[in-house]
């Protein structure tokens, strides 16, 4: 019976589907307003968690960033302490996976027998190569839980331009209807995005979709999908300093608030973990440029 239909159309009837009997379910809750705290795989589709975010009484959505199976052992964890105590603790970031010291990484490039610049101050250096369309694998800090790529463990491109889409596609091995995602900083959300501050906090993670603001689409095309909706990752000082402060620099040569930010990794291979990984994945995919631990920066084929 489906065989008459397009793949594209048997997807877009699905999510039609699921949307309707989701938001049909919330809107019969019989309250005249409250927030959500969704968890689960479902809630991995960010354009439900949109719809749900639209209903006129939802006041306010929270995804558990880790919505998928993933998040049970931190679900067990929290049912079990508050069983014993009262239990408040708000997450302020999901960066809570290995990290690996300069030493570690040094190791690593020299194994790989790499040439690398060594410094406190490569962000002006780096955001100048994004600014020239480079793309730059990042690799800092403690790995993401979850996931969503947010900034440890990701890949960095200038948005101005549809036409890299094509080309990163290639490189990383994807297919080229998968859409990419935004990196913005705080301050200029409101200016990219309609919305915006309903869903405030689920937009650290990456866990739902906003209406973009024509100024958005004129900027960073490559990362608004054909609906005109993004998936943005909203980035400030506090959350997470060093991203940030990249995010300036770019921001201050580009007068763009925004990167394409996607995972770091191979077409059907997990999110790179250890310096090991962040290099034979910068090996393979040909990016231009691995930014580890924002004290060291390797040039391809240098």
């Amino acid at each position: 019976m489906l065989k008459k239909y397009s793949k594209k159309d048997i997807a877009a009837a699905t999510q039609k589907r699921l949307e309707d009997e989701v938001v049909k379910y919330v809107e019969s809750i019989d309250n005249k307003s409250f927030k959500l705290a969704l968890a689960g795989g479902v809630f991995a589709n960010v354009k439900l968690n949109q719809k749900i975010l639209e209903i006129n009484k939802v006041k306010d959505v929270y995804i558990f960033p880790n919505m998928g199976d993933g998040g049970l052992s931190t679900g067990a964890a929290a049912l079990c302490y508050a069983s014993k105590k009262n239990f408040k603790h708000k997450i302020k970031n999901v960066y809570s996976g290995p990290s690996y010291n300069n030493e570690e990484i040094l190791k690593e490039l020299l194994k790989f027998n790499l040439k690398y610049t060594y410094g406190k101050n490569l962000n002006k250096i780096v955001a100048n190569e994004i600014y020239k369309n480079k793309i730059v694998g990042i690799f800092q800090g403690k790995m993401e839980f979850g996931p969503r790529a947010l900034g440890n463990r990701s890949i960095f491109v200038s948005a101005k331009y549809n036409k890299i889409n094509l080309s990163l596609n290639k490189k990383l091995g994807r297919t080229e209807f998968m859409p990419f995602a935004p990196i913005t900083l705080e301050k200029y959300a409101t200016k990219m995005y309609l919305n915006y501050k309903k869903g405030k906090l689920a937009s650290k993670f990456m866990t739902l979709t906003y209406n973009c603001t024509g100024k958005m689409k004129r900027i960073s095309p490559a990362t608004v999908h054909v609906d005109g909706t993004a998936r943005p990752q909203i980035m400030n000082s506090n959350y997470n300093p060093k991203i940030y402060n990249l995010l300036e620099e770019y921001c201050k040569i580009s007068k763009i608030p925004n990167l394409i930010n996607t995972s770091f990794n191979m077409h059907e291979e997990p999110i790179v973990c250890s310096p090991n990984d962040a290099i034979r994945g910068f090996l393979r995919s040909n990016i231009d440029f691995l930014y580890q631990c924002f004290d060291a920066a390797i040039k391809s084929g240098a």
